[in-house]
């Protein structure tokens, strides 16, 4: 698949960072970027979880020294977070490995993106993650609660740093359109007979990335702070 005509070189050149750590959720997106136009750097770093060094550390190695990105999108869930267990099953060592480590892990990846972006006048941050938080499901506990710590730290930095051009946004897609690690989940169902309004799930490659690539265009601008539902209707949340 290609990108539709309507974001079609919609990036023309920008600078796209893709930053996935632990489960894989970002495949098809930085083809779809590419797709739209922009030249993506894709990292994988393990030093992105790491101390404030360890991440400058994994963005010099991504970007060099002085570029910063026009657009970065997120996907920050370690393998702790991710794997799915009864809040009974976890232990105080468990619990700040699943919940709490990944709302840090954002906090410093956050700072050393804004270091580069704010001076810059311009930027899109996008995370990309599951829609699990907003509905719950059985063994998520430690999942919901990082998702939900990461998205309120968004809402933060959006607000404090929308007058310095560079904004912030959360993408909620369907669980199963981003990863089979949730095909055997115990996930949230609706009891109608159509719970997904558009009959499928969004495509990563032509409708996320289409997202991410219209925020950071300039008629995306004018959203910061938003929580954008990518699950095809399935939910239909504030």
């Amino acid at each position: 698949m290609t990108a539709s005509a309507s974001t079609h070189g919609a990036l023309d050149g920008a600078l796209a960072l893709v930053v996935e750590l632990g489960l894989p959720l970002l495949s098809g997106v930085g083809e779809g970027l590419r797709d739209a136009g922009a030249e993506v750097v894709t990292s994988r770093d393990p030093r992105w979880a790491g101390s404030r060094e360890d991440v400058d550390a994994a963005l010099l190695a991504a970007l060099g020294p002085d570029r910063a990105p026009a657009l970065a999108v997120l996907s920050l869930l370690s393998e702790e977070t991710t794997t799915l267990r009864p809040l009974s099953d976890l232990d105080l060592q468990a619990w700040r490995a699943g919940a709490a480590d990944p709302i840090r892990i954002a906090m410093r990846v956050l700072a050393a993106l804004g270091a580069r972006m704010k001076p810059a006048g311009r930027g899109t941050i996008l995370f990309l993650a599951p829609s699990l938080s907003l509905v719950g499901g059985s063994g998520m506990v430690a999942l919901s609660t990082a998702l939900e710590g990461q998205r309120g730290l968004m809402k933060s930095i959006a607000r404090q740093w929308g007058a310095t051009g560079v904004t912030v946004n959360w993408a909620a897609a369907a669980p199963r359109a981003l990863s089979p690690h949730f095909d055997a989940a115990d996930l949230a169902a609706k009891g109608d007979a159509v719970p997904i309004a558009l009959g499928r799930r969004p495509d990563a490659r032509t409708e996320i990335a289409a997202l991410a690539a219209w925020l950071a265009s300039p008629s995306g601008r004018g959203v910061t702070g938003a929580t954008l539902m990518v699950d095809g209707g399935e939910w239909m949340v504030p």
